[in-house]
């Protein structure tokens, strides 16, 4: 990891990072590029030291590849009137310690989408607290919708 220590400047410079990172091995370097571009990622670990920030980045990558296939998974079922289900999720090569968290995540939207409701998965992808809220429905797309107002609109 490569370590900047640069007064004044954003979140990003205390804990530089990029997608070939350790942290981020078995995980899809294009999600982990968007991630480490997103101001809004920046602003959740402003202030963390850098091995917290590489940890809470990590996450956000895997929390983002969770969405979007959650998200994926719902359109599915909206067209189709059955869930597909959730696809298999990445694992990091080197997990961070809170990795646990994601594994919380992940069974709550593969019970969400194995319940037979809609209305839980629309709900999840929805919340203004949940990954929705913040993550582009349009991948690399960071100024764009976000998943949830792409719900919200029906798409």
């Amino acid at each position: 990891m490569t370590v900047a220590l640069l007064a004044g400047c954003s979140a990003k410079a205390d804990s530089e990072l990029s997608a070939s990172d350790p942290t981020f091995a078995g995980l899809d370097s294009e999600v982990t590029k968007e991630v480490l571009a997103s101001p809004v990622a920046e602003d959740r670990v402003a202030g963390d030291d850098p091995a917290v920030a590489s940890a809470r980045y990590q996450g956000i990558v895997r929390n983002f590849v969770l969405c979007r296939d959650a998200y994926a998974s719902y359109k599915t079922w909206l067209k189709s009137g059955e869930s597909p289900g959730l696809p298999r999720q990445p694992n990091p090569t080197n997990p961070a310690p809170t990795a646990g968290d994601m594994e919380a995540d992940i069974k709550l939207f593969r019970d969400d989408l194995d319940s037979g409701d809609i209305s839980l998965v629309r709900e999840r992808l929805s919340s203004a607290n949940g990954c929705g809220g913040w993550i582009p429905a349009t991948p690399g797309d960071l100024s764009g919708q976000t998943i949830a107002d792409a719900v919200k609109a029906g798409r």
